[in-house]
């Protein structure tokens, strides 16, 4: 995936962003006031999306957690930032708001993005800052589309704990809700020999 500013230089109100993302195609995101496009995921994201959803649907459904796709937009902050990260838990139903006729929700307990080369350095920088700042959360879940390597920042108590799970032979392990995915579930059907 390709994410791109779109006008640069203007800066977005929240109702602004919500009003023209609400008649678009395709999503955009808001962060910090400016404008994102999100330009189409390959083969590999979309496989490795579709791999976590069908590893996570069951283990959350059991516990009372709502697995969220990709087209859910989450409200980081209500005056300059909406987002839709590839996958996220919430506990039970999740929180949902609608403003502009744009439907959004703000409680994740679990934020999973897929890194590509046109994504990476935001998802490991401002969205890192912004998801860490949620009341909610109590984990981050990086996962690479280059090689089999999921990194996850744990909420404990005060602090966020970084741990790395790397190889085929892995097993990621998420504390709420508690769930163990292998990471050759994770990354079925992926071929990392990619000429």
């Amino acid at each position: 995936m390709l994410v791109k500013p779109y006008m640069p230089d203007k800066f977005w109100s929240a109702d602004e962003y919500l009003a023209w993302e609400s008649e678009q195609e395709f999503k955009n995101e808001l962060i910090d006031n400016r404008v994102w496009i999100m330009c189409g995921a390959n083969q590999w994201h979309s496989t490795i999306s579709v791999n976590l959803v069908m590893a996570l649907h069951p283990l959350t459904e059991e516990r009372d957690y709502t697995v969220l796709w990709s087209r859910m937009c989450l409200q980081v902050d209500p005056d300059s930032t909406y987002v839709y990260p590839d996958m996220s838990i919430v506990r039970g139903e999740p929180k949902m708001s609608c403003r502009l006729n744009q439907h959004s929700f703000e409680d994740p307990v679990v934020i999973f993005e897929i890194l590509s080369e046109g994504t990476e350095k935001m998802d490991r920088g401002r969205k890192k800052e912004l998801y860490l700042q949620l009341e909610s959360l109590d984990a981050y879940v990086l996962v690479s589309e280059e090689q089999p390597r999921v990194e996850i920042f744990r909420r404990q108590g005060g602090a966020w704990l970084y741990q790395e799970f790397a190889g085929l032979d892995s097993t990621l392990q998420i504390t709420a809700p508690h769930c163990e995915i292998p990471l050759s579930e994770i990354y079925r059907q992926i071929s990392f020999d990619r000429a």
